[in-house]
C-alpha cells in the first residue's frame, strides 16, 4: 500500500475539496502537514473559490487567498460588522469580476458605504446571488440599483429592507426577506414600510420567501398597491403572524400554476376561531383572484393534531396523488394549544367553503385521537360534498361519526367509492359478524374499505365490528401506515411520558 504523500495531485486536490465543503473554517490546517501539501493546495485556485472573510482575519491573507482563486468565479462572505469596511471592500473591489456570490455581514452604520459599493457597476455587475445581514436589531434599509446590480438573480435580506432604486429589478428569480419587521417603524414612517412596493420590484420572481418580514396588519392600508401582480412565481413561503398574512395576501396576485407553503403563527390570546374561523383567518376573501390554486383544487388533506406538519394543518391538490410530494398548497398552524379542539370543530364546518364542493373529489381527515370533538355534525360537514369519491378518516370517533352518517343517511356523498378509515383502535367485540345497529336498515354499500394501522397491529376482524356491520364492500384490504396523526396515542398511552417532539420522531 503506497503512503499518502505518494497520492497523485489531482486526487489530493479533490480530497482537500471535500474538506473544504465538510469543514470550511478548519480545513486551511491541511496547509501546515508538508510542503507537498501545501504547494499542492495554494496552487489549486479551485480550492480557494469559497472563502469568508471573519473580523479576526487578517486582510493581507484575505488577498492573498483571493489571488490564489486566479479567475475563477468567487463565492464569498464577508463578516464586517466589526471592522472598518470600506479596506475589506476596496480588496474585494479587484476581484469583483470573478463575483458570483456575495454574502456580507454588516451593522446599521455601515449601510451607507456598503449601498454605495453595492450602487457601482463595476463592483457589483457580476453578482448572481446576493446576501446581506444586519447584525442588529435596529435593521437597515439598502437602496440598490438594477442598472449596477445587472446580473443578479437571487437576493436573501436578513434584517434589511432592500428597495430598489429608479427601475425594477428584471431576472430576479428569488427574494427571502427574513426578520425585517422591526427595520422600519410603521407607526412612525408610515409609507417608508411598503413591503409591496419591495416585492413589485422584483416582476419576475420565482420564489418568494417571507419569514418576520410583513408589517403589522393594521399598516398595510399604507401601501400605494392594491394589487401586486406575481406572473412567474412557482412557489411562496411565508411564516407570519395569521392576522398579517390575510392582509397580505388579499393584495398579491398568484398564478394558478404556482405552490404557496403558510405557516401562520397563533396569537391564542386574540383569536377565538370560532368567530374568525381558522383556515377563512387566513386565506383571503378575495382568493378566487388572489389565490386561484385554492378554489380550483379537487384533493384536501387535513391533518388535526401535534404532528410534524404542525398542530392542525391543510393541504390542497390538483391531483389527490400529488397531496403527499407536490401539493399546490398548504396552510399549517403550528400551535394552537388550548383551542386546538375548538379548531379542529370549525376548521371541519369550514371545508365546503374553502373549496367548491362540486369540485372534490378527495377527501382525507387525520385526526389524532387525542383531539375528541364529539359535537361535529357529520351530515352537515358531507351533504355538499356530493361529487366525493375517495374518503380518508383517521382516529376511531371520527371514523365511528362518518361511518354512523354514511349508514344512517344513503343520500349523504352518494358517488362515494371508496372509503380509508386510519385507525388502531379497531378490535373485533365478537369472533362472529356482528349485525347492523338497526334491523330495518342495510349497510352502507362501497367498492372498496381499507383499514390503516401502524405497524406491528394485527389485522382486525372487521365484520365483528359495529363499525365494520355498517359497511358492506366489494373489496377489503388492510395496510400499514407510520402516520403521525392517526396513530399517535399509541405511542403515548404506551410510554405515558412522550413530548410531542418524541412522538413526531417515532412516526
Amino acid at each position: 500500500m503506497g503512503h499518502i504523500s505518494a497520492l497523485p495531485t489531482e486526487l489530493l486536490v479533490s480530497i482537500f475539496l471535500i474538506l473544504r465543503d465538510e469543514a470550511p473554517s478548519t480545513w486551511l490546517r491541511v496547509l501546515p502537514v508538508c510542503r507537498r501539501w501545501y504547494k499542492v493546495a495554494s496552487s489549486a485556485p479551485v480550492l480557494w473559490t469559497q472563502l469568508t472573510f471573519r473580523p479576526w482575519c487578517d486582510r493581507d491573507l484575505l488577498e492573498k487567498f483571493l489571488h490564489r482563486s486566479s479567475n475563477l468565479a468567487l463565492d464569498l462572505t464577508l463578516d464586517i460588522h466589526a471592522v472598518e469596511c470600506s479596506p475589506i471592500l476596496d480588496i474585494v473591489r479587484r476581484y469583483s469580476v470573478q463575483l458570483r456570490t456575495l454574502s456580507v455581514i454588516f451593522s446599521p452604520p455601515q449601510s451607507g458605504e456598503l449601498q454605495t459599493r453595492l450602487g457601482d457597476r463595476r463592483f457589483s455587475g457580476s453578482i448572481l446571488t446576493l446576501n446581506l445581514h444586519c447584525v442588529t436589531s435596529e435593521g437597515a434599509e439598502l437602496l440598490l440599483d438594477a442598472s449596477a446590480l445587472t446580473a443578479l438573480r437571487e437576493l436573501r435580506a436578513v434584517q434589511v429592507l432592500p428597495h430598489a432604486r429608479f427601475r425594477p429589478f428584471r431576472g430576479v428569480t428569488l427574494l427571502q426577506l427574513t426578520q425585517i419587521w422591526h427595520v422600519i417603524r410603521p407607526e412612525e414612517h408610515p409609507t417608508r414600510y411598503d413591503l409591496l412596493l419591495t416585492i413589485d420590484s422584483f416582476p419576475d420572481l420565482e420564489l418568494l420567501s417571507l419569514s418576520d418580514a410583513l408589517p403589522p396588519c393594521i399598516h398595510f392600508g399604507n401601501t400605494t398597491f392594491d394589487q401586486v401582480t406575481l406572473p412567474s412565481l412557482h412557489m411562496l413561503e411565508m411564516n407570519e403572524t395569521m392576522e398579517d398574512i390575510k392582509f397580505f395576501l388579499h393584495h398579491l396576485a398568484l398564478p394558478v400554476s404556482a405552490r404557496f407553503t403558510i405557516v401562520a403563527r397563533v396569537a391564542e390570546a386574540m383569536w377565538e376561531p370560532d368567530i374568525g374561523g381558522v383556515f377563512l383567518a387566513i386565506l383571503p376573501d378575495n382568493r378566487d383572484v388572489t389565490l386561484p390554486m385554492v378554489p380550483q383544487s379537487c384533493a384536501l388533506r387535513l391533518f388535526a393534531g401535534h404532528t410534524e406538519r404542525g398542530a392542525l394543518t391543510l393541504t390542497g391538490a390538483h391531483d389527490p396523488e400529488a397531496l403527499t410530494e407536490y401539493p399546490a398548497w398548504s396552510t399549517v398552524l403550528p400551535d394552537c394549544k388550548e383551542v386546538l379542539v375548538e379548531s379542529v370543530r370549525v376548521a371541519l364546518q369550514e371545508l365546503p367553503a374553502i373549496v367548491a364542493p362540486s369540485a372534490l373529489v378527495h377527501l382525507e381527515l387525520h385526526i389524532a385521537p387525542h383531539v375528541l370533538v364529539f359535537d361535529v355534525d357529520w351530515p352537515m360537514i358531507l351533504y355538499p360534498l356530493d361529487r366525493l369519491k375517495s374518503l380518508v378518516v383517521g382516529s376511531r370517533w371520527a371514523s365511528e361519526g362518518v361511518v354512523t352518517t354514511l349508514y344512517r343517511h344513503k343520500d349523504v356523498l352518494p358517488g362515494l367509492q371508496q372509503l380509508e378509515l386510519c385507525i388502531n383502535e379497531l378490535q373485533a367485540a365478537s369472533d362472529r359478524p356482528v349485525p347492523p345497529p338497526s334491523a330495518n336498515t342495510g349497510p352502507r354499500r362501497l367498492e372498496k374499505v381499507i383499514i390503516t394501522q401502524s405497524a406491528g397491529v394485527p389485522e382486525p376482524y372487521l365484520q365483528g365490528t359495529t363499525i365494520g356491520s355498517m359497511l358492506h364492500a366489494s373489496r377489503y384490504e388492510f395496510q400499514h401506515s407510520a402516520c403521525s396523526a392517526c396513530h399517535v396515542t399509541d405511542r403515548v398511552l404506551a410510554s405515558g411520558q412522550n413530548t410531542p417532539g418524541d412522538i413526531e420522531s417515532s412516526g
